[in-house]
């Protein structure tokens, strides 16, 4: 094998790296979804990916394949013991201002795309992680309530195939291929470049932060419920319950109000009235919107994430949620538990055919986060975690009890493909349709780490 890899590194413009290898790196978020690799190729053009995955050891020695983006996954999907491809020099971006089309390789963060789009007064729909895995999951964000999805905004891709063969997908080209990518995440291919549709884009837009203590949760509770009824779709909060710096229990609200600074303070005027008791009101620029997560990215110790749906909100569901995260931040004391308001009526609007996206019910998004430095915590960390999901959502409808969550919050299913129970869950009425797309686009299945589709017979 390493006359192979000599090879492949001397005919490729990127990286090929084996453990011990100066550069050589697994780096997640998260680092206990990491493995590793025998070997990580980090390419810098279209052509690096083609020929790693051509190469004549990966076929010959039967090495699993995945492909990392920006690493914020907390499954392992994005890791293996064998061929890693890892996108993080994959940053490009291309702006058509006439068409209103964004071209941007799929390793490109959230940040690199508000800072580039704003020159031409332009925005993407982006989150805070890497574009490719954040739109090929879905995409829910801050301007989801006005051009839903990512996955929706999504127009084209290049992409290459378990061949190497380098395709592209569009409505005029492999259109089937962009359906299954609007949604389908990786199981059809390395996603290279994604061509995605922009929108007009204000210079700045008004933020909030609020920190309440626990006595004030039933008036904070009450308030969410009352300004979800006047919610305009430009409009998002998250409530947050988390520890504070000083080690003390809060409610938090956080938003984004795409709008002046007169409009935002209207609109959240009624979280001021609560007394919280800190307050950021502030009006920041349009390229600075992803970065008020990076506080997150800088917390040490192992993490991981699990979705869930609710359909009901109130203080009886609330205090369910508050009292089973006391019980996990006494061993993973980083933990949280976020609620996600973002406006569903445009991702709801929009057929389940129009791609393998599957959860276009409007069900509210809450994100259960566990972090934990102890290691003899780790064997329990899934379990434990679970268990608040299973109270969080355990007051809601029976179809939202069963879901498995916002696809790319659900990491704790995400690889557990021995069957392809978890995936047809995921999918549901679309899967059929994508189990053909994979008998021709992968039918020996290489990309095999993200709810595994199985291909139709």
């Amino acid at each position: 094998m390493s006359e192979s890899i000599a090879s492949l590194r001397e005919s490729i413009k990127g990286t090929v790296c084996q453990p011990g290898d100066p550069g050589y790196s697994i780096h997640k978020w998260s680092p206990y979804s990491a493995k590793q690799s025998k070997v990580v190729v980090t390419p810098e053009e279209i052509d690096d990916i083609s020929k790693a995955i051509k190469a004549s050891f990966a076929r010959s020695e039967g090495l699993p394949l995945a492909i990392r983006g920006g690493g914020h996954g907390t499954s392992t999907a994005s890791a293996t013991e064998g061929l890693l491809i890892d996108m993080r020099k994959m940053t490009k971006i291309r702006v058509d201002e006439e068409n209103r089309i964004g071209y941007i390789q799929a390793g490109a963060q959230g940040h690199d795309v508000e800072v580039e789009l704003i020159k031409y007064g332009l925005a993407a729909v982006v989150g805070v992680v890497s574009m490719g895995g954040y739109t090929l999951g879905g995409g829910l964000g801050y301007s989801t309530g006005t051009y839903g999805l990512a996955a929706d905004n999504l127009v084209s891709a290049t992409v290459v195939l378990a061949t190497g063969e380098v395709v592209q997908a569009s409505d005029s080209e492999n259109s089937d291929l962009l359906w299954g990518l609007r949604g389908g995440g990786s199981n059809f291919g390395v996603v290279v470049e994604l061509g995605v549709k922009l929108h007009p884009q204000r210079p700045d837009v008004y933020s909030i932060s609020y920190v309440y203590l626990p006595a004030q949760l039933p008036a904070v509770v009450n308030g969410i419920s009352e300004w979800l009824k006047v919610q305009k779709d430009h409009e998002a909060i998250q409530f947050l319950i988390s520890l504070g710096p000083d080690g003390n229990p809060y409610a938090i609200i956080n938003g984004v109000s795409n709008s002046t600074q007169e409009e935002g303070e209207a609109a959240y005027k009624c979280f001021v009235d609560l007394s919280p008791v800190h307050a950021t009101n502030v009006q920041i620029p349009y390229s600075k919107v992803s970065t008020q997560a990076d506080v997150f990215n800088e917390i040490p110790g192992g993490k991981m994430s699990v979705g869930a749906h609710i359909d009901k909100f109130d203080l009886d569901q609330v205090q369910k949620a508050w009292d089973a995260w006391s019980e996990l931040v006494k061993k993973a004391p980083a933990s949280a538990v976020m609620y996600e308001f973002y406006p569903y009526g445009k991702i709801a609007s929009v057929p389940l055919e129009y791609g393998a996206f599957a959860q276009r019910h409007s069900f509210v998004t809450v994100l259960c986060v566990a972090v934990w430095t102890d290691d003899e915590f780790t064997p329990h960390v899934r379990d434990e975690l679970l268990k608040v999901r299973s109270v969080v959502s355990g007051s809601s409808s029976e179809a939202a009890q069963e879901s498995l969550g916002y696809s790319n919050y659900a990491d704790p299913f995400a690889t557990l493909n021995e069957t392809d129970e978890y995936t047809r869950k995921l999918f549901g009425p679309n899967y059929p349709r994508l189990q053909e797309l994979k008998k021709k686009y992968d039918p020996d299945v290489i990309f095999d780490r993200w709810f595994a589709i199985r291909p139709a017979p």
